[in-house]
């Protein structure tokens, strides 16, 4: 693989539109009837990207455990020479195992720049019902699958990074004689409160 080909890498939204990849989301906490909702990639996501990029043989992943903790290596052959970055994992409620050397992976991944784009993204914080073990849309939709949690979540993420990066922007600069904007910037700092 020629070195200019590592900024593709780095493009994960021209990686999710060329490969066909959604940005996934995902429960990470849920507690006092709130879920904190996260994005991600799916492992195989990450595969998918770097035989995209690189070609299947010429990036290769290895295991190695350091004081026991899961470490993952990813090596991308660059103009003859295998390169390596490697980041730690953590174990899984789930599958502890898998998940942690699926977790070592992707860092690992992250650290060479695949999907970095994924830490920009705000978490969504919806109401859970704790019967269902679901978050639950302001409308009181109940989404019970991972595939309805993403759809939803990604249907709301770039209109709520607007307002949040809108909310930044003119939060220190807002001109306080303009009554407009000030009313605006009330109800963006409302919503932002309540959705966040």
């Amino acid at each position: 693989m020629e070195a200019s080909k590592l900024k593709l890498l780095q493009d994960g939204n021209k990686l999710r539109k060329e490969l066909n990849l959604v940005v996934r989301w995902r429960v990470l906490t849920s507690n006092g009837g709130k879920a904190r909702i996260v994005a991600y990639q799916d492992a195989r996501d990450y595969q998918k990207a770097l035989d995209y990029v690189c070609g299947p043989d010429h990036w290769e992943n290895e295991p190695m455990n350091l004081n026991g903790k899961m470490y993952m290596q990813v090596r991308i052959k660059i103009d003859d020479n295998w390169i390596s970055k490697s980041d730690v994992g953590t174990e899984t409620s789930i599958e502890s195992v898998k998940g942690e050397a699926s977790d070592a992976f992707k860092r690992a991944c992250v650290v060479w720049g695949l999907f970095r784009d994924l830490y920009d993204y705000d978490y969504i914080v919806l109401d859970f019902d704790t019967r269902d073990k679901c978050p639950v849309t302001p409308d009181g939709i109940k989404l019970k699958t991972p595939d309805a949690i993403s759809t939803y979540c990604n249907g709301i993420s770039k209109p709520m990074g607007s307002l949040i990066n809108l909310y930044k922007t003119i939060g220190t600069n807002v001109v306080n004689e303009n009554e407009q904007l000030l009313n605006a910037f009330g109800v963006i700092k409302e919503y932002i409160k309540q959705n966040l």
